[in-house]
């Protein structure tokens, strides 16, 4: 397994080089990151000694990290994805078990909420969405 960072890099599609970005506030591997408007976000992963539920979210016009409340479980290898303004982190491992349960991120409201597990168990899932027509 790769050591947890602070250090983040970005990909400069302009120039087609990776740039050094300010660091994280905490470190971490296997985590989920996702970006949401103008905003990069991270959450879970693992920090050397201990599987976490925190999340953070970098500012680009701000260039600096702020903390974000905790997830309600500790995830690593868990995915995160952005879809109609909010995020969602789903599955993952919290040191003992894979997880079925997703957790829903709502910025306006600033904090994250369960929702409807997978019906498997996982860690490391692929994730995306698409748009559905309303039911």
């Amino acid at each position: 397994m790769a050591p947890p960072v602070l250090q983040v890099e970005y990909y400069n599609h302009h120039t087609d080089r990776w740039q050094p970005a300010a660091a994280m506030l905490n470190k971490r591997c296997r985590h989920g990151a996702a970006a949401l408007g103008s905003r990069l976000y991270v959450a879970g992963g693992y920090d050397g000694s201990g599987f976490l539920s925190g999340a953070e979210v970098f500012s680009a016009a701000a260039a600096q990290w702020s903390p974000l409340v905790a997830m309600s479980t500790r995830r690593s290898r868990v995915s995160l994805v952005s879809t109609a303004g909010r995020l969602y982190a789903v599955g993952g491992y919290d040191g003992q078990s894979n997880l079925s349960s997703v957790e829903m991120f709502d910025p306006a409201a600033g904090r994250w909420s369960l929702r409807s597990p997978m019906g498997g168990h996982e860690g490391g899932v692929g994730v995306a969405c698409i748009p559905l027509p309303p039911a």
